[in-house]
């Protein structure tokens, strides 16, 4: 119900337009195909029941592609992701929990 709810629909393209419709906000990544939005702090469905704010938070959501979004959830490898160049920390995809 919640990603097919108008006011999902909204937030959404706000992120779109935000991000350009960029990976991870990466200028160099544009997302070729269906673009999917990433809680940074992932949601339960409490959240969704007790309308937690974090849902709809901007800064809580960033515009990824299919193949980010499988990293980010289930450790799926792509070779396409990112640069070999690009820095990795810990909890860098997980900015709360610094």
């Amino acid at each position: 119900m919640l990603y097919n709810s108008s006011e999902w629909k909204k937030v959404r393209r706000m992120v779109i337009i935000r991000d350009n419709g960029f990976d991870l906000g990466h200028m160099e990544h544009p997302i070729k195909g269906q673009i999917y939005i990433h809680h940074l702090e992932p949601i339960t469905v409490d959240d969704i029941l007790r309308r937690n704010g974090k849902i709809f938070d901007l800064e809580n959501l960033i515009s990824v592609s299919f193949n980010t979004h499988n990293v980010i959830h289930y450790g799926v490898e792509s070779k396409n992701l990112f640069p070999d160049q690009m820095e990795r920390r810990e909890n860098d995809t997980c900015p709360w929990k610094q």
